[in-house]
């Protein structure tokens, strides 16, 4: 029987007694002071009243005491917990040390964030999953992509406070550009912290520091030392000189190439998410030449339309090719408006809410 349990019953089983002390009580005191004449010689009610009153302020002793109980065991199981979360160096302090509360105290001030915005102040806990995911995004700042000599970028959207946004990087190597696109297929707080985890990573390559396989090999041992739940990621390098991408690509929405002979559909290794478990070795695709366009998409496209990858590019061979756009901002933008049209057919109010887009051209 647990404790929550044991303590109601406890408190039951001596209030029991109490009354049933009271009731002998008040039997005895009828039973035994009478006269001969069988008159009272004790004004029973006073005796009710004030066994009463001794027997509920023992009562409310023994509830303040037991309720006092728990509340000490409960601090103590907190700082129990909190202590095994400190480093060891710090739990090896002396407890009553300055340095050893300071410490604890910012600690779990940062763990804990800023509660004041409380769940119930939302109609709903998605509402409140969304806020609190939109503040862990915060600290990701906007998109910035840096002028590479030989490609031309465009992402959408350009800004990560919403929390429906993928994660988007695109950083300058050492021999070409490499770039990022990775999300879940729902927003939340999990997703949010693993893009600032995986932000924290990509800051690390700096600026043309590293080729692109350098790049690549440190973003996949970095990954595996975090377990990532299904996460959806695609990390790509192309260098200046060669036709060929090097890519981690693990999605169902594959990446879309097109070029004056069509669109081709490059796909990743089978999974549809990151496996921490697997062995994640990099792709290779060829034939990425001047002049074509590189398009990823999340996953999250595929539930918002209700369409399959097949026939999302069926939905754009013929518009995309008719359009020819110059630009990886016209391709973006002739992507959206269709994007648009798609959702009018299926009466979606904002059917680019939950859209991120990367289009990567290549122009020598």
């Amino acid at each position: 029987m647990s404790f929550r349990v044991k303590l109601p019953v406890l408190l039951g089983i001596i209030s029991f007694l109490f009354f049933f002390i009271h009731f002998l009580l008040a039997e005895f005191t009828f039973t035994h002071w009478q006269n001969p004449k069988g008159e009272n010689t004790l004004n029973f009610n006073l005796v009710g009243i004030y066994s009463s009153f001794v027997f509920s302020l023992l009562t409310g002793f023994l509830t303040y005491y037991f309720l006092g109980f728990l509340y000490q065991y409960i601090l103590h199981l907190i700082a129990h917990i909190q202590d095994n979360e400190l480093p060891k160096d710090i739990r090896n302090l002396n407890k009553e040390s300055e340095e050893y509360k300071i410490y604890k105290s910012v600690r779990f001030t940062l763990l804990q964030g800023d509660e004041s915005l409380g769940e119930e102040q939302f109609e709903n806990k998605f509402d409140w999953k969304t806020n609190q995911a939109a503040s862990v995004n915060k600290q990701i700042p906007d998109i910035h992509i840096p002028k590479i000599h030989g490609f031309d970028v465009s992402v959408f959207p350009s800004v990560m406070r919403y929390a429906g946004a993928d994660y988007i990087r695109i950083v300058r190597a050492k021999d070409g550009i490499f770039g990022i696109l990775a999300g879940h297929m729902e927003p939340g707080i999990l997703e949010s912290s693993e893009k600032v985890f995986i932000h924290g990573i990509v800051s690390s390559f700096g600026d043309g520091l590293f080729s692109t396989e350098e790049i690549l090999e440190k973003l996949k041992i970095a990954l595996h030392q975090f377990t990532f739940l299904k996460l959806k990621i695609s990390a790509f390098g192309i260098q200046y000189k060669e036709d060929k991408m090097s890519f981690l690509h693990y999605m169902d929405m594959p990446i879309f190439q097109f070029s004056e002979h069509g669109i081709q559909v490059i796909e990743g290794s089978g999974d549809d998410h990151w496996y921490p478990n697997h062995k994640h070795p990099l792709s290779i695709a060829d034939g990425i030449e001047i002049g074509d366009y590189l398009v990823w998409a999340s996953d999250r496209t595929l539930t918002q339309f209700g369409l399959t990858s097949f026939e999302i590019m069926e939905e754009f061979v013929d518009y995309l090719l008719d359009l020819r756009p110059s630009s990886s901002r016209q391709m973006l933008l002739a992507i959206a408006k269709k994007m648009s049209a798609l959702g009018a057919e299926r009466n979606l109010s904002n059917p680019m809410e939950k859209l991120s887009i990367l289009v990567v051209r290549r122009n020598k």
